[in-house]
């Protein structure tokens, strides 16, 4: 993976549920110069490493953002 790649999905593991154009902006501050953003996040998505409905995208529990037990507020 490309670092501009790793970068992304730190941007969205840290901020779930957001926006493609909330990407593109918070990309900017933590100062990811690959232009091609929506090509990571279609690239990310298509390795199931990004979850993308209504709009929206979140990180998929894989590799370091997975938690070690399921955290559901009523287990």
């Amino acid at each position: 993976m490309t670092e501009g790649y790793d970068q992304i999905l730190e941007v969205v593991a840290e901020n779930p549920g957001t926006t493609f154009e909330e990407i593109t902006e918070m990309a900017t501050d933590h100062s990811i110069t690959d232009t091609n953003i929506s090509d990571l996040i279609s690239e990310a998505v298509s390795n199931d490493d990004l979850l993308e409905f209504d709009g929206r995208y979140w990180v998929m529990r894989t590799g370091k953002y997975r938690f070690h037990r399921y955290d559901h507020p009523e287990t």
